[in-house]
């Protein structure tokens, strides 16, 4: 397949990287000619300094299979998909979309296209953490039938000093696999020996029927989300908490400094607490009770939103959230304490890079960094070898889907022409 990308942003060129390095023929276009330098200093991709617009700019790429158009401006993107259809006679087009009102189905029918709309992954994940806070990290696949996530293990729960293998018997009750542990800041895929240690992080295979009775069973904490505060303001943060709002049942408080945001949030929410203030005051924020709240979320882009996380954590909120423009930031969040970094544009990469349904895989996602979970079909070659002679080092098979449902993997299972498999890929070896 020969993919163009319209948009050198974030996710244009994270999907060109991604896309690349599988190598498939890439193209890439944006008129702002920084972003095409950087491209081309760092990807081995063909691109284009143009305006899709203009005459001659997408012309000589029609012979492309798939085009996917991502700049950051909804009305673009879709008078772009518009003109492929119209004037190219295009049929395979993936357009983003910020806008709710413009990614509903009736647009997409209509168009004929494939519309990813940020802010639903957004509160996707958002109403995932208020649900589930016990998760430290998720990801869903399999349109949401599956879940991998992580959780850090407490003396409170089923897991600590226990092995592995002494699992077996609840797994044949609630299929699940624990595919990594995170500890003292390593990662290790481990065996079925090794024994769960008290703030371990663990990685967590499961099918999502079966998560209410996981949490049931290994004596998780889960109390849903109550209170929820939000450190500042943007036209993203108006949406999370129009959302919310419309669902009830929450304790909503912003803390804003400017003023005539704070005014618009009081106006639009009369059922929320609207507070004008720094995003750093101190006492403020304790006596307002941020140290009580379930769940911190960071709305806005502003320098000093990481300080204002930092301080929220360090004053007893029980789990921060926070959006991030850069990819770059995420492990550094997380260093300084942010549970959850939601980075909007990698979330909106990945989901558009999913929807493209690329080389054999039936979908794949980065589950931190290094380490790839995929679904692999199971071709010719690998029908009737076991589990066990394909499953080795880096490359670990987690489950296998046949016939609609799910199993473990294990290593005496025979792999069938048709199977999906979930597998983990590594890039270092590395051994708990």
């Amino acid at each position: 397949m020969k993919i163009c990308i319209i948009g050198a942003g974030v996710v244009g060129s994270y999907i060109a990287r991604k896309l690349s390095q599988e190598g498939y023929d890439i193209a890439i276009i944006d008129k702002d000619k920084e972003k095409i330098e950087d491209i081309q200093r760092t990807l081995d991709v063909a691109s284009y300094n143009c305006d899709a617009f203009s005459e001659g700019c997408i012309e000589h790429l029609q012979d492309y299979d798939l085009f996917v158009v991502v700049t950051n401006n909804d009305a673009i993107n879709l008078s772009i998909a518009l003109m492929l259809k119209a004037v190219f006679k295009k049929d395979k087009i993936l357009v983003r979309i910020d806008e709710e009102i413009l990614s509903k189905s009736e647009i997409e029918n209509f168009l004929g296209i494939e519309i990813v709309n940020a802010f639903n992954e957004i509160i996707k994940n958002i109403e995932t953490v208020i649900r589930y806070p016990f998760m430290e990290f998720f990801n869903e696949f399999e349109q949401g039938r599956f879940l991998i996530f992580s959780y850090k293990v407490s003396n409170e729960d089923g897991f600590v000093n226990r092995s592995i293998s002494e699992f077996n018997a609840i797994r044949e009750e609630i299929p699940f696999t624990i595919a990594l542990i995170e500890r003292d800041g390593k990662v290790y895929i481990p065996s079925g020996k090794k024994v769960l240690l008290k703030d371990d992080i663990i990685y967590v295979l499961l099918e999502k029927k079966y998560l209410d009775d996981f949490i049931e069973k290994f004596k998780i904490q889960n109390k849903p989300v109550k209170t929820i505060h939000f450190l500042g303001l943007s036209r993203r943060g108006f949406g999370i908490i129009k959302r919310l709002s419309q669902q009830g049942n929450f304790q909503i408080k912003v803390y804003e400094p400017d003023i005539k945001l704070c005014e618009k949030a009081a106006e639009e929410f009369p059922d929320v607490t609207v507070i004008h203030t720094k995003l750093v005051d101190e006492e403020t924020l304790k006596s307002e009770g941020i140290g009580e709240a379930d769940l911190v979320i960071s709305a806005s882009y502003r320098e000093e939103n990481i300080l204002a996380c930092m301080l929220a954590k360090r004053l007893g909120a029980k789990k921060v959230l926070a959006l991030l423009e850069h990819p770059e930031y995420e492990d550094m969040a997380r260093i300084l304490g942010i549970d959850i970094p939601l980075i909007a544009r990698k979330i909106l990469a990945r989901r558009v890079y999913r929807r493209i349904r690329h080389k054999g895989l039936v979908d794949t996602f980065e589950l931190i960094k290094n380490i790839d979970v995929s679904e692999i079909p199971v071709d010719k070659k690998k029908a009737g070898k076991k589990v066990e002679e394909i499953s080795s080092g880096n490359f670990v098979i987690l489950g296998i889907k046949r016939y609609d449902q799910m199993y473990i993997a294990k290593g005496n299972t025979v792999l069938e022409e048709g199977d999906i498999l979930i597998v983990l890929e590594k890039e270092e070896d590395e051994e708990l």
